[in-house]
């Protein structure tokens, strides 16, 4: 696993946390709940971290770019 990244302004994601070995992509809610993205690229992976740096939505890059586009697994629920 690389990294955790935690987005302190984000309302929705609290931690992303990407394995470039696997190709997934956990992520931590606000509610604790935790999901594994499969096949995610590094790219995407990448851009995603630039888009939090600067500023960007970390909820609106999610809904657009890896909410139902990569299949999923809970695999933590409070």
């Amino acid at each position: 696993m690389s990294q955790a990244l935690y987005t302190a302004k984000s309302q929705t994601i609290h931690r992303m946390e990407y394995s470039e070995k696997d190709k997934t992509l956990d992520i931590e809610f606000r509610t604790g709940n935790v999901y594994r993205y499969q096949n995610v690229p590094p790219r995407l992976w990448k851009i995603f971290q630039l888009y939090i740096e600067c500023e960007g939505s970390a909820g609106s890059f999610f809904n657009e770019y890896i909410k139902n586009q990569f299949s999923s697994e809970k695999i933590r629920e409070v």
